[in-house]
């Protein structure tokens, strides 16, 4: 029988919850994926809570227009994760091709690798897997419910009669749209988690003097980054989360400062944790490269040596060895100054901002911004 068959409605309700697959068209089917959500999650919100009397004034102690938790969450987080899709498909797509091109892996376990990554790209995505965490996000949504009057910051959300207009809607529709997005980040996370630990175990051909520093995979440090987006959006819910206790129930905001830096570390430690599967390679190949070089240095040296003692000065040959062995100096400092990790202080760096940056406008919250920004004036000039 030839031809293909129609698809049928599972073929479908994947590529609907999968939008941002790759391929011509990515970038627009993931703003427009975006802005649906983000109207899908928000917009009603509003509506029902002017209809119900819970939009502003003194109906209700947090009315819903100046409640933060859901401007970061719906206006913040829902695009950041959705568009954060397309620079992480991508960093991964090259990841997996760099790990099969690069011969970092040996040739006896290139079959293995490919298993792997065949494997990874299966469980990475399609239909089956976002309908799997779509139906985690519903389940979290009913049990949640039965805690909901204890849960939920806005006044807008729970009345003394119950649940509001728009806290139904936050509860079954914004809720869940936030959950499967952040849960597909988080299950595509352990999956790379995964391959980065198998491909650890495999046996690799890591390569010293390789300019990178990392033998070979800084690649898969500057990988590492691409999740950086789930750490933001997480910041970003804590922030607003903070700023609703001091702003409505009149907390301190320097008590909360050993979350915010709680959370920092543990999130960048988290991110960096598959790559620590790498450091006993790394570690074992730079000792044996400098054991190696040394002794190759010890002998050039030596010859080199000799050839001046005998008054080999300016002459070409003298000139090439004096030439080669400046370059083999600096391949002996490549292989010194490899890291046990495959990630320089730059992936950190940009780790750190991204878990630190959400919490940056709560300064405002203690500081009026023309004394924030007199501030920055006297620091910069």
């Amino acid at each position: 029988m030839t031809g293909s068959s129609p698809p049928g409605p599972g073929d479908r309700v994947g590529r609907f919850l999968d939008l941002t697959q790759p391929g011509t068209g990515a970038r627009p089917r993931a703003f427009r994926l975006a802005g649906i959500l983000t109207i899908l999650a928000w917009f009603p919100l509003f509506g029902l809570a002017v209809a119900d009397g819970v939009a502003w004034g003194g109906a209700v102690q947090v009315p819903f227009v100046r409640d933060f938790l859901p401007y970061g969450q719906l206006l913040v987080a829902i695009p950041a994760l959705v568009l954060g899709e397309i620079a992480a498909r991508r960093r991964l797509g090259l990841a997996m091709t760099e790990l099969r091109r690069s011969g970092i892996v040996a040739p006896d376990d290139r079959k293995l690798l490919e298993a792997v990554l065949e494997c990874a790209t299966r469980l990475g995505g399609g239909g089956i897997v976002n309908a799997a965490v779509l139906v985690v996000a519903l389940s979290a949504t009913v049990l949640s419910l039965v805690e909901a009057r204890t849960w939920l910051t806005g006044g807008w959300q729970v009345t003394e009669n119950g649940l509001t207009l728009p806290g139904w809607w936050y509860l079954f529709v914004s809720l869940p749209v936030m959950r499967f997005l952040a849960l597909r980040w988080l299950w595509r996370g352990l999956v790379w988690a995964w391959v980065l630990w198998r491909v650890a175990h495999l046996r690799l051909i890591p390569r010293p003097m390789h300019p990178d520093r990392s033998g070979g995979l800084a690649f898969l440090g500057e990988t590492q980054v691409a999740f950086s987006v789930l750490v933001f959006v997480f910041g970003i819910q804590l922030s607003c989360l903070a700023a609703d206790a001091v702003v409505f129930r009149g907390a301190d905001l320097m008590a909360y400062r050993g979350h915010f830096v709680a959370f920092l570390l543990t999130s960048v430690a988290i991110l960096l944790l598959p790559l620590l599967t790498f450091a006993p390679k790394l570690v074992r190949a730079r000792e044996e490269q400098l054991v190696i070089l040394s002794g190759h240095g010890n002998r050039g040296a030596e010859h080199l040596g000799d050839r001046l003692a005998s008054g080999g000065w300016g002459s070409a040959a003298a000139e090439n060895e004096i030439s080669g062995l400046a370059d083999f100096g600096a391949l002996y400092e490549n292989a010194r100054l490899m890291r046990p990790l495959p990630m320089d202080m730059r992936d950190v760096t940009m780790l750190v901002v991204a878990a630190g940056v959400p919490f940056v406008p709560l300064v405002f919250l203690v500081m009026p911004a023309g004394e924030v920004l007199r501030t920055l004036a006297r620091l910069l000039v």
